[in-house]
């Protein structure tokens, strides 16, 4: 577990990310009936993985977890500038760091909690146990891809 300066560091990254992407504290589209009046819309790439994972969540939530992990490459692949290079050690970490927080802004969205109930959410074990273990899928996955390519 990361030191209580990290995640306080990661909680205020993920609030700036949020206010930038102006998705804190929404709800699901289909329970927003005034989505014109809002000042600033949703990213479209957001709001469409938002509502793919919601999709995925009825299933479960490793289904949704690997519909987060498929979309967020070409999120990354078409806008790098979400990346937070400056607080991440590589690619690989600020990848993980964009992953968390759009999980946060993804509760946030689909259930209107706020943002220290998501932040519990995403710190319960079982939740990392199932993160890591879609993680370690999605590599597989590419991983396989890789070799089929060759």
């Amino acid at each position: 577990m990361a030191s209580l300066n990290k995640q306080q560091k990661r909680a205020k990254r993920a609030k700036a990310k949020a206010k930038q992407i102006n998705i804190h504290g929404r709800k699901p589209a289909a329970l927003d009936d005034d989505l014109d009046e809002i000042g600033e819309p949703i990213p479209e790439y957001t709001l469409a993985m938002f509502s793919k994972m919601h999709d995925a969540e009825a299933t479960s939530r490793s289904d949704m977890l690997q519909v987060l992990l498929s979309n967020l490459a070409g999120i990354i692949s078409d806008h790098p500038e979400l990346l937070d290079m400056e607080n991440a050690d590589n690619e690989a970490m600020a990848a993980t760091h964009l992953a968390a927080d759009m999980l946060l802004d993804y509760r946030m969205w689909a259930d209107g909690m706020d943002r220290e109930t998501a932040q519990a959410w995403l710190t319960d074990p079982q939740f990392i146990t199932d993160f890591g273990d879609a993680l370690d899928s999605y590599r597989q996955a590419l991983d396989a891809q890789e070799e089929k390519s060759e």
